[in-house]
């Protein structure tokens, strides 16, 4: 039976091969080229107080797995990289352990057993930046490599250091997206779900714009989508509704998707205006579209369609008694 780190081995080699054989889809469906194919040598060179040294680098099955999709990895521009600091444990507190209980095991890249004293290997220290970059990187051009007396001590450096850290949330994705395209559409999606404090999915919603997660990874890699992004309702508009709906379905009910999606599927399908819109939104009592009574509902844009189909039909009969 295969380890965790194993299998994420097989998996991170036979992703680098299918991303190496088929084409890429980075924006709304328009095929990219994909990239050369990629090798997992066991070896890679490593500047170890300034000298060059080709080394092994070792896995134990506690490591962090590589990601799923390498968007950053497959499809980044290395020049454009941060430096970081890559550091290794020496492996002896591993190979020295005489009880097979506590033994562990270390594997290369490609997952394979390493037998112990084995020259010139060494045991990564998983940080944010360089866990994935072990497998990336051609030349790992700072590296330090720790004694230390215990396993215990090893991942306790580890999770000191890993405490805290996370990768960049959608919000932010979307704004760094914004950073290094200068697309507007992106900017003001980035903005109005900072400002309102919602998802970027509730965001693309008011902002009536749409868009795959994939062209986002891709935008803020500095690639421009060939099909341009573009809000199907302006910022001031999508402002106003938001306000509105706040209102009408308090915060909660206007931070989720159900009312906003159910809004822009009356206009475009029920062929309503914003004002329509509007106008029915500020008619309707709160009391009728309550989180009790949706949270009884099968269906929740079921349930909200009725009720605000219902007051936009009557507000037309309405209109057209007046206009009579």
């Amino acid at each position: 039976m295969k380890t965790n780190f194993q299998q994420a081995a097989t998996s991170t080699a036979e992703l680098v091969n299918e991303v190496a054989t088929s084409s890429v889809e980075l924006f709304n469906g328009v095929p990219q080229d994909a990239p050369t194919k990629a090798q997992l040598p066991i070896t890679v060179k490593a500047i170890i107080n300034g000298e060059p040294i080709d080394i092994i680098p070792a896995f134990t099955d506690y490591n962090m797995e590589q990601p799923k999709q390498k968007a950053t990895g497959g499809h980044g521009d290395p020049s454009k990289r941060l430096a970081v600091k890559f550091h290794f444990a020496s492996p002896k507190l591993f190979w020295d352990e005489q009880d097979e209980k506590k033994k562990i095991n270390l594997f290369d890249r490609n997952g394979k057993f390493i037998e112990p004293n084995t020259d010139n290997v060494y045991v990564v220290c998983d940080t944010a930046d360089t866990y994935w970059r072990v497998f990336e990187d051609e030349i790992l051009e700072d590296v330090e490599i720790h004694n230390f007396d215990s396993v215990e001590e090893y991942a306790l450096a580890t999770t000191n250091t890993m405490l805290y850290s996370r990768c960049l949330n959608k919000v932010e994705e979307m704004g760094y997206a914004a950073l290094a395209t200068g697309d507007e559409a992106a900017k003001a999606v980035f903005e109005f779900a900072k400002k309102n404090e919602v998802p970027v999915s509730t965001a693309k919603l008011y902002l009536d714009i749409d868009y795959k997660p994939v062209a986002v990874k891709a935008m803020m890699l500095g690639k421009k989508p060939p099909v341009t992004l573009t809000l199907g309702r302006s910022q001031e508009e999508a402002q106003e509704l938001i306000d509105q709906m706040r209102l009408t379905f308090n915060k909660g009910g206007a931070k989720s998707r159900y009312a906003i999606t159910v809004v822009n599927s009356l206009m475009k399908k029920g062929k309503y205006s914003f004002d329509e819109i509007m106008t029915c939104l500020t008619k309707v009592p709160s009391s009728e579209i309550t989180l009790t009574q949706l949270a009884k509902c099968e269906d929740k844009k079921e349930c909200i369609h009725d009720v605000l189909s219902g007051w936009l039909i009557d507000y037309r009969r309405e209109k057209m008694k007046v206009v009579a």
